[in-house]
């Protein structure tokens, strides 16, 4: 599997396997980490990958959702299986120089 997709399909899993109810994606110029999650109302930060790895991930996750990769605003819905977990969350991104925000499915 390509790497690219993998880490995006990770990031998904492991947010998931913490009972995360949001997940944000930054572009890279933002002073936050790139990538963050809320559990129980509180933001936990994901390490901070390189930038062109959160690019790119971005990029998948927009192609996971269904969207075409010119169009914004952006909005679709994860349903993949990955590693015995089934991953549904909501995507929504309004320009390529903003978050891109997922929210999960029950």
């Amino acid at each position: 599997m390509d790497p690219t997709k993998r880490f995006a399909l990770s990031v998904l899993f492991q947010a998931q396997q913490d009972h995360a109810s949001e997940l944000v994606m930054r572009p890279a110029t933002s002073e936050r980490s790139p990538i963050r999650y809320k559990v129980a109302g509180t933001w936990h930060d994901l390490a901070p990958p390189p930038a062109q790895v959160v690019a790119g991930a971005v990029a998948e996750v927009g192609r996971l959702a269904g969207c075409s990769e010119t169009a914004f605003p952006k909005v679709g819905v994860i349903d993949v299986a990955y590693s015995g977990t089934r991953l549904r969350w909501q995507m929504r991104m309004q320009s390529a120089d903003e978050e891109c925000i997922l929210t999960r499915m029950q």
